[in-house]
């Protein structure tokens, strides 16, 4: 989502048009995630995607449609299994893509100001106006966890009337159609999350470390690296990390910013580096912690632990063995289990971590 808000902030810098396609609602087996978004540059390249094959190209073709004609569209596709199978796609369902042309003027405060809200790591609701003959769909209206508006629907009633509806059914992540008698009008609005980037922190430099940077750094993951050796905490060897942390292990947790977002790992090079961490770190509210190793070591650093006073349930928050049971071996096959066990906990929004499955392989220690 971030690169697609920053990509219409640019696009409008420059005063060029362009379509923005969302998914806004679905059923059954869909090619792609249900928050898509695809945005459709005037030259007809994009960014995002929702989905492939017959459905993108489609929704492309409408994307250059609507920016010609400066009026959003509502479609429904219905992919039964005959017609996926007959495109070559493996899924069925129906969704229903909302496309608006993006148009300098017009809703570029809260376009920017989706982007800033993203990059000061704070959180939001977008409303979307989809439907409703008297009012212009496409509208929008950002609300900020404080309640705080920008932009308006052109009502300020309706403006109330949603901001109202939004705060009050909010949960972790939101992603809904609110359906609203407004003045005896039916009215459709699309309600979606805005959301900062979750942040992993990467204790450790070695190679576990690289190939888990650069596919947590691909699928949407802030990427910090942090290590007490200079020449493995560098952007030469972490191109792909947003921030490096050259600092001794022992009391380095408590100096970064680690909120309900994070996700930390350990996967220093012993566990002589990675107890520090652990002892530091079942005392932040990180969304995930974990640690490498095998079993025997994990449970012999638990009982050190617990004899310096971290109680059990603590622990009991680590992911020790880490990453989901594959049979990893190499470095990237080790880190393609973990990254996986970072994108189920990630999808398992409002749920606790405990209460999760995801069993790992016992795995060995980090270079």
């Amino acid at each position: 989502m971030k690169d697609v808000f920053d990509e219409i902030v640019r696009v409008l810098a420059r005063g060029e048009k362009a379509a923005l396609a969302t998914i806004v609602s679905s059923r059954g087996s869909l090619p792609m995630s249900k928050k898509a978004k695809m945005l459709v540059r005037e030259d007809g390249t994009f960014v995002g995607t929702v989905g492939g094959g017959c459905l993108e190209a489609d929704v492309w073709a409408e994307a250059k449609n609507v920016m010609a004609t400066e009026i959003p569209s509502l479609q429904r596709f219905i992919l039964t299994e005959k017609h996926a199978g007959d495109e070559g796609l493996n899924c069925g369902g129906n969704a229903e893509i909302f496309t608006e042309p993006i148009l300098p003027g017009r809703a570029d405060i809260v376009y920017s100001e989706v982007s800033h809200l993203v990059e000061q790591r704070a959180d939001g609701i977008l409303a979307t106006l989809v439907s409703g003959s008297e009012l212009r769909a496409g509208e929008k209206i950002l609300i900020h966890s404080n309640g705080d508006i920008h932009g308006t629907f052109g009502d300020v009633e309706l403006d109330s009337l949603v901001q109202h509806q939004a705060v009050s059914g909010q949960t972790n992540e939101v992603l809904r159609i609110l359906t609203l008698d407004h003045r005896g009008e039916e009215i459709r609005v699309f309600l979606e999350s805005v959301q900062s980037t979750p942040k992993l922190f990467v204790f450790g430099g070695g190679h576990v470390s690289k190939a888990i940077s650069s596919i947590a750094s691909s699928v949407g993951f802030h990427i910090t690296v942090i290590d007490d050796r200079p020449a493995f905490a560098n952007q030469e060897r972490f191109p792909e990390a947003d921030e490096l942390v050259v600092e001794d292990f022992e009391g380095v947790v408590g100096r970064l910013p680690i909120d309900s977002t994070s996700y930390v790992i350990a996967v220093t090079r012993g566990h002589q580096w990675d107890q520090p961490i652990i002892e530091q770190a079942v005392w932040t509210r990180a969304r995930y912690i974990g640690m490498i190793g095998s079993r025997r070591k994990v449970a012999l650093m638990w009982k050190k632990l617990e004899e310096k006073g971290i109680p059990s349930d603590l622990l009991n928050r680590v992911h020790a063995p880490i990453g989901l049971k594959i049979g990893a071996d190499t470095p990237e096959e080790i880190a393609v289990s973990i990254v996986s066990e970072l994108i189920k906990v990630r999808r398992a929004a409002g749920k606790p971590t405990h209460s999760i499955e995801t069993k790992a392989t016992e795995l060995t220690d980090s270079v």
